[in-house]
């Protein structure tokens, strides 16, 4: 009589016990399962991406060295300066498109340093692009003066015309990527963005871009040396600027020297540009 008292006697509460746990786990289950299907999801869907993002980091980073190699090797051999800006020109190109290749590399681990990327390619187009016209414009109005592009032609021109002599060099120098000029900032933060990036890929295409940058180093600081250290051509008629081109090339280079000193008035633009970008 005593089991069967005892075992009805029980039951109720290991029932009352068994259920509310039952409904818990139901419950729990019902509230986590979405979750965990939307988070299968969501790696089943970006896996497919992966291999895609990698076959494009690895395009644009060959694309790049090749675009950057091929303008400085042939911007090395010119003599005629205008060829030496467009072939470097291409260099530059190259240059732009290694943050381009870290932006992408980055997208997929740190969203911040992708987003600082683009923002370097930024400031590179921006101070390029003053950089580029001070320099073209430079050379128009020696050629409109001298009826030449030769760089051999511009030897002594620092006696001749010295503010535009100057402003070339500093130019020059800028494109080098030299402080305290503006051109050192962006590509210091491309190679900044493509070390952030990391890997054997990414770690190659800064090894080459420092490469690179010796190499316009040379042709580079060789038209400055020609203009400001070697003598005037026997025989040859000094060329001279009026006050309009001279104020022009002032006016367009100057920037060149003030972002150097005073970066951060691009780069916080830049940022506040790509900032959420890939959010």
């Amino acid at each position: 009589g005593f089991g069967l008292g005892y075992l009805p006697a029980d039951a109720p509460p290991t029932m009352a016990a068994t259920e509310p746990t039952v409904a818990v786990s139901l419950v729990a289950a019902s509230q986590t399962t979405p979750g965990v299907e939307i988070a299968a999801a969501d790696e089943s869907a970006e896996e497919p991406l992966t291999p895609i993002r990698n076959f494009f980091v690895m395009l644009v980073a060959i694309v790049a060295i090749v675009s950057c190699t091929f303008g400085n090797l042939a911007a090395y051999g010119q003599t005629n300066i205008k060829r030496m800006l467009a072939y470097s020109t291409i260099a530059h190109a190259g240059y732009m498109m290694m943050a381009v290749a870290a932006a992408v590399a980055l997208i997929g681990r740190d969203v911040e340093q992708a987003e600082t990327a683009i923002s370097a390619l930024l400031i590179y187009a921006t101070i390029y692009l003053f950089m580029n016209l001070g320099a073209f414009a430079i050379v128009a109005f020696l050629r409109n003066s001298m009826h030449s592009e030769e760089i051999e032609d511009y030897s002594g021109l620092i006696r001749s015309c010295p503010m535009t002599a100057v402003m070339m060099t500093l130019v020059l120098v800028s494109l080098i990527g030299l402080p305290p000029l503006a051109g050192f900032w962006p590509k210091l933060r491309v190679l900044q963005s493509l070390y952030e990036a990391g890997g054997p890929l990414m770690i190659t295409v800064l090894v080459i871009a420092g490469f690179n940058t010796a190499i316009s180093l040379v042709y580079y600081l060789r038209v400055a040396k020609v203009m400001c250290i070697d003598a005037p051509s026997d025989g040859q008629e000094p060329p001279t600027l009026g006050f309009f081109p001279t104020a022009y090339v002032l006016v367009i280079s100057l920037p060149v020297l003030v972002f150097g000193l005073l970066p951060e008035a691009v780069a916080k633009w830049a940022e506040q540009a790509t900032q959420g970008l890939f959010q």
